[in-house]
C-alpha cells in the first residue's frame, strides 16, 4: 500500500507532552495519530464528543478526580487491600468499628 506523508505544526510544550503520554502508553506519535484517524473512519467521525470551551473546567474537575482515584487506587495497591470484594470492605470496617468500640469501653472501664 503506498504511503503519504502528513505535516502538522503545534506548540513545542503540546508535543512533549502527547509525546510523553503516548510513550507511557508504549507507542509513538505516529502510531497514536494512525489509531485516530482509524478510529475516525470507522465512526464515520471523531471519536470523541466536541464540546464547548467552556466544558474546559469539568474537564479540569474530571482529571483532578481522576487523579486522585488513580492515587487511592496506588495506596490500596501499597497497603494489600486493592480488588478487595464488597463483602471484604463491608467485613474491614464492621472490625474496625467494633475494634474502636472496644478501645472506647476499655478507656471508660479504666477511667
Amino acid at each position: 500500500m503506498a504511503m503519504s506523508v502528513l505535516q502538522i505544526r503545534l506548540e513545542e510544550d503540546l508535543k512533549n507532552e502527547v509525546s510523553a503520554l503516548f510513550d507511557r502508553l508504549g507507542m509513538d506519535i505516529p502510531t497514536a495519530v494512525r489509531i485516530f484517524f482509524k478510529r475516525a473512519v470507522a465512526e464515520r467521525g471523531l471519536p470523541f464528543e466536541v464540546r464547548e470551551a467552556s466544558s474546559l473546567v469539568a474537564d479540569k474537575d474530571a482529571k483532578e478526580f481522576l487523579a486522585a482515584l488513580q492515587s487511592l487506587n496506588e495506596q490500596a495497591v501499597k497497603n494489600g487491600v486493592a480488588g478487595m470484594s464488597e463483602e471484604e470492605i463491608e467485613a474491614e470496617i464492621k472490625a474496625a468499628r467494633a475494634e474502636r468500640r472496644a478501645r472506647k469501653a476499655r478507656l471508660l472501664k479504666d477511667a
